[in-house]
């Protein structure tokens, strides 16, 4: 067993009151806390190491990002013409579309007029016939 381990094996028994009382309890004790302050150092230096890694990764991660988002750049506006072209086929296919129908329309409308035409004219000489003139 170690010198500290016997040490503190006094204050186990007895719930932290030396099982035989020292006459320096400072000096019988003063290892004890030498080693504590060695253990709070190394906790802080295992502390101040963790927060410098986790900075330089946050920094590596913000210089990733950055260059992920300056080599991105090309693909966004690859992306952005090829959406903007679709877009634009799409709307000049639809007025194709439009301009179609709108014919088919006319043309019908065009039709049902010139087969009206024969009714109008008859329609009118029976007007013209009728007043004598």
């Amino acid at each position: 067993m170690s010198r500290l381990s016997a040490m503190l094996e006094r204050f186990r028994r007895t719930a932290g009151v030396p099982a035989v009382p020292a006459e320096d309890f400072e000096a019988e004790l003063a290892p004890v806390f030498a080693a504590l302050e060695e253990l709070e150092a190394d906790a802080a230096r295992l502390r101040d190491h963790a927060a410098a890694e986790a900075a330089a990764r946050l920094t590596a991660a913000r210089a990733e990002c950055e260059r992920i988002t300056f080599a991105g750049r090309p693909l966004v506006e690859a992306e952005r013409v090829r959406v903007a072209s679709a877009r634009r086929a799409a709307a000049e296919a639809e007025a194709r579309n439009i301009v179609a129908r709108a014919e088919v329309e006319a043309d019908r409308l065009r039709k049902r007029g010139y087969e009206r035409i024969p009714s109008l004219v008859d329609t009118v000489l029976a007007g013209v016939k009728g007043t004598g003139e």
